[in-house]
């Protein structure tokens, strides 16, 4: 079970470096970086075949928010940051649970309107391939520099924007670990509405969990939360952090849904004498 984190740092590595090599470099320095994009939901959903964007609508069905933590390069990026706060003494203090916020919806409704009424602004500034994208361009502009001049952008602006882009996610991962992914994507947001009907779910086993805290502060999404045994999968990007520093097993990715430890107590009122 501890091995599924392993597994997925080795593929976030991958696509994130081939990602880069290909978005900064360009396709005839690098042909198979053709593939990490059309890995992608969005530049899927924009091609005819769409093969990514069902595969990954069928993996989140089964599994949960993996392509957040796999194929995701702005998701990649933050985890690398965050593994920098680690190092930092004044911004080491451990993750805690935070209560999901209604944005992140109200951003997927505004994404989803711009997406369809052609408004392209916002999803280039939001879906996390094109951000990608952006903030590569500042190695290279020729990359992005036909989109910019459509969206009424001078070449300056677009690398100042790529620049701006980094700067906030990597403050956002410092302060918020996936606050980005969980508050603001709208993709990772949309993903995570199949939560109700995954297949697979992290889940804290009442009977073994000590309250060792472990889990919960190192848990970037902030979802996890001790106290009551629970976890927000619609915000969990499935990075199995907690599954492998839990010293009891006591949380685990698995099928079947955990029941509490103990019943809820109810409010008995005093019989009359």
């Amino acid at each position: 079970m501890k091995g599924l984190r392993t597994i997925r740092i080795v593929l976030s590595v991958m696509f994130f470096a081939a990602a880069i090599a290909y978005l900064a470099f360009g396709v005839a320095t690098f042909h198979v970086g053709r593939i990490v994009e059309r890995s992608q939901v969005v530049p899927s959903a924009i091609a005819a075949t769409m093969g990514a964007t069902l595969f990954w609508i069928i993996v989140s069905f089964l599994l949960g928010r993996v392509y957040c933590s796999t194929v995701c390069p702005v998701g990649t990026f933050q985890d690398i940051v965050i593994r920098l706060r680690r190092r930092l003494p004044k911004s080491s203090k451990p993750f805690s649970y935070k209560p999901a916020r209604q944005t992140r919806y109200h951003v997927l409704a505004v994404y989803i309107v711009c997406f369809v009424a052609g408004v392209l602004a916002v999803p280039f500034w939001l879906e996390p391939w094109n951000i990608m994208k952006n903030i590569c361009a500042a190695i290279n502009p020729s990359l992005l520099e036909a989109t910019w001049m459509t969206l009424g952008i001078g070449m300056g602006a677009g690398i100042a924007s790529g620049i701006i882009s980094a700067v906030l996610i990597a403050i956002c991962a410092l302060f918020t670990g996936r606050g980005f992914c969980t508050d603001i994507c709208p993709i990772g947001t949309a993903l995570g509405c199949f939560h109700d009907f995954t297949l697979m779910h992290i889940e804290i086993d009442p009977d073994k969990c000590v309250n060792c805290m472990k889990c919960e502060e190192i848990c970037k999404s902030q979802c996890v939360k001790v106290v009551g045994r629970y976890v927000d999968n619609s915000r969990c990007v499935r990075c199995f952090d907690c599954v492998a520093v839990c010293p009891n097993d006591a949380i685990r990715f698995q099928a079947n849904r955990n029941r509490r430890g103990t019943p809820l107590i109810r409010k008995v009122g005093r019989s009359k004498i």
